[in-house]
């Protein structure tokens, strides 16, 4: 993490304390659209109300550090967030880009200690606190609540050992073609046959998600755009083939 970084990631923390809002009610909040809470019924989420602190990141801002002391998790309620994991040589890879609805901190279900990976915000973002102590209050006393997370959390990991063991098996020309297809399905816009990609991404993000060198994510997209499959203007893609994509991504 470099000193601006580091710079941006203090005044964040601090803007967020300054900016919170007392309490963000969770029918203003996109906490039930993840996946984790969306078999909690109104009443069970009503439990959580009192416990969620809204707080405010400008784009670039550093929300936590991988190894940054783990309080509690995040939901974001507008904007996007990547995860990045740095390795021991300084590389850095996308874990994920999480939009509305998405969790981040996923540590705090098992308790951790501090975070595992670095959150930066991709735009300026709105995100919804739940600290750790308060959230273990709640299931402890709602044992109902806790099964249904518990479920939530194996299906969550099981998805993840499902999706690692596919893109293990993948030459990076796959991996591209699942990435755009996966990103389309989840981000994308139809537009007749074809769907734009409303997430806009640099080379360099794009190579990062997939841990792939920037120099071959470009002639990837090159090659696909080649072939009829995509359309490229600037950041933005637009899928003209999904079909086409999706075949090649399998």
């Amino acid at each position: 993490m470099t000193n601006k970084q580091l710079e941006m990631h203090v005044n964040s923390k601090y803007n967020s304390v300054m900016t919170q809002e007392s309490i963000c009610l969770l029918c203003h909040c996109r906490i039930k659209e993840n996946t984790l809470f969306t078999d909690l019924t109104d009443e069970q989420l009503k439990l959580f109300q009192d416990f969620v602190v809204t707080s405010f990141y400008k784009k670039r801002d550093v929300i936590f550090i991988e190894g940054d002391a783990c309080p509690g998790f995040y939901v974001v309620k507008n904007g996007r967030v990547k995860l990045i994991k740095t390795s021991r040589d300084g590389k850095e890879q996308i874990i994920k880009i999480l939009q509305a609805g998405e969790l981040l901190g996923m540590e705090t279900f098992y308790n951790g200690k501090s975070y595992g990976n670095t959150a930066i915000a991709m735009d300026d973002c709105e995100l919804c606190f739940i600290e750790k102590r308060s959230f273990f209050h709640i299931i402890e006393r709602h044992p109902a609540i806790a099964k249904k997370i518990i479920i939530a959390l194996s299906k969550e990991l099981d998805h993840a050992y499902s999706k690692i063991g596919s893109m293990g098996l993948m030459n990076a020309r796959e991996k591209m073609a699942h990435l755009l297809n996966t990103l389309a399905n989840e981000y994308g816009v139809k537009d007749n046959t074809r769907v734009k990609l409303n997430l806009s991404l640099s080379r360099l993000e794009i190579a990062e998600l997939l841990g792939i060198t920037q120099e071959t994510a470009i002639r990837l997209l090159k090659s696909f755009k080649d072939e009829g499959i995509i359309e490229i203007k600037r950041k933005e893609i637009i899928i003209k083939s999904p079909a086409k994509l999706e075949a090649l991504g399998e």
